[in-house]
């Protein structure tokens, strides 16, 4: 269980740093159209970073990771609900792949064996 919940963690954060990129991809080549893209790639990029944290210290199974875990597969689970309502198939799919992960990551997160991994 606890590798599986680094994997997922790795995963999540991944995916973050490259929706990061092509949001900074998209801001380069439309300058104009983009004007909030510095904002929100700073709160991506921070976002990654906390959950490369989580990663980290359920690696070196270190309690104290679990809840912010936890917490950022609530955040993944509302973002996947919100884009299986969003316009289009594609915005569906990636909806359900992100809530698929994020259940994932809740049933990890419960495991009472992923407590008996962790230290103290």
């Amino acid at each position: 269980m606890l590798l599986a919940a680094v994997g997922v963690a790795v995963l999540e954060c991944a995916a973050i740093v490259a929706y990061t990129a092509g949001i900074g991809l998209s801001a380069v080549q439309n300058p104009g159209s983009v004007a909030s893209a510095p904002v929100e790639i700073v709160i991506y990029l921070l976002f990654a970073v906390g959950i490369g944290l989580c990663a980290r210290g359920l690696w070196l199974r270190r309690r104290s990771a679990r809840t912010p875990f936890g917490v950022a597969q609530l955040f993944g689970a509302v973002v996947g609900w919100t884009l299986t309502s969003g316009d289009g198939d594609l915005t569906h799919r990636i909806g359900y792949v992100v809530l698929g992960v994020s259940v994932v990551g809740i049933a990890l997160v419960i495991s009472p064996s992923l407590g008996d991994a962790l230290d103290s």
